[in-house]
């Protein structure tokens, strides 16, 4: 039973993925985090082992994405360059802090993350129509911050990259494609280091753990999330899908809340 939810949730997190450009990442935590206890898996690596496994997921459904995206010609490599390297920076930071962060501080740092990200979905904002000339050294310094929170929390990177490029007037189809492509250099490197970076562990009985990520876990929900990604991208050209976002939000809100308070 257990297995069969975690196909589902990856069905709904490629969905969402597809669909709003946000990764499956605020969904499949949460759900990891209700669901490993039911799995077995001891109370203290719940937290860390759900952040490690949904990156290990994002980092195949945003390589599916980011793969269609490159075919299309809209990735735009200049900003790839410079933000990626900026994000795999990060990633190592955000990877080393989960895997040694004690599980309840960790759990609520997603939380306020889930929040803030569910607020800018909410009360999202039309970039201004002048042009912004970016900084390099102000976009490199970003792209850490983003991959340190990526990686700390275990939500796709571009959450966070797509309204930066929306912000420098970048197409919102390029800025979903250029964000895909960081979302998967950033999602391999943050499940590397939750894999490898994780002390040691004293549960040796658990199979299929490999440092904080969960290998049933991970092997279904990113066979069907791969799948469903592109079934979202579909979607994406016929439903209103700023009232989606919205509604999504909403029940963002209502997971973070429950994760603050629990």
């Amino acid at each position: 039973m257990s297995l069969l939810i975690c196909l589902a949730g990856g069905v709904a997190g490629g969905l969402l993925s597809g669909m709003l450009g946000i990764g499956g990442g605020i969904l499949i935590v949460p759900l990891l985090i209700y669901l490993l206890p039911i799995m077995g898996m001891p109370t203290a690596l719940v937290v860390p082992t759900a952040i490690g496994t949904s990156l290990a997921t994002i980092m195949l459904t945003t390589l599916s994405g980011a793969r269609a995206h490159a075919k299309r010609g809209y990735v735009q490599w200049s900003w790839v360059k410079l933000i990626a390297p900026a994000m795999v920076v990060g990633g190592f930071i955000g990877g080393a802090l989960g895997a040694r962060l004690p599980p309840d501080v960790l759990q609520r740092v997603f939380a306020i993350v889930l929040l803030l990200l569910a607020l800018q979905m909410i009360w999202k904002q039309r970039p201004q129509a002048q042009d912004r000339q970016h900084n390099p050294q102000v976009v490199r310094g970003i792209g850490v911050g983003i991959g340190t929170i990526a990686a700390l929390v275990g939500i796709g990177g571009g959450a966070l990259v797509v309204p930066l490029l929306h912000y420098y007037q970048v197409a919102m189809r390029n800025a979903v494609a250029i964000a895909a492509v960081c979302s998967v250099v950033l999602a391999a490197v943050g499940t590397f280091s939750y894999m490898l970076l994780a002390p040691e562990l004293k549960h040796g009985d658990i199979p299929g753990l490999i440092g904080y990520v969960y290998l049933p876990a991970w092997f279904a929900i990113a066979a069907t999330s791969v799948i469903f990604a592109r079934v979202g991208a579909a979607i994406a050209h016929r439903l209103p899908v700023r009232y989606l976002q919205r509604a999504f939000a909403i029940l963002l809100v209502s997971v973070s809340v429950h994760l603050l308070l629990s």
